[in-house]
């Protein structure tokens, strides 16, 4: 993840927030995809279960890249 591709996925109305789950131990991560409605930001998905923020993002583009490819 860089700075381009954040600016790519916002411009085109999308956004991945990773977040860490509210325990101490084991570490673990969770991610939602948004897009950018007429009005609001609408979830389109989240999903838990991550080692780590990097494999979260990951698993976020992945999403906003096949759900471009079927629409």
């Amino acid at each position: 993840m860089n700075k381009q591709e954040l600016t790519d996925i916002l411009d085109d109305g999308w956004w991945i927030q990773v977040s860490p789950l509210a325990r101490k131990q084991p570490t673990e991560w969770i991610a939602g995809i948004y897009r950018k409605g007429k009005w609001s930001w609408i979830t389109e998905n989240s999903k838990g279960g991550f080692e780590s923020p990097f494999q979260a993002h990951e698993w976020g583009m992945t999403f906003i890249k096949n759900y471009k490819r079927k629409g």
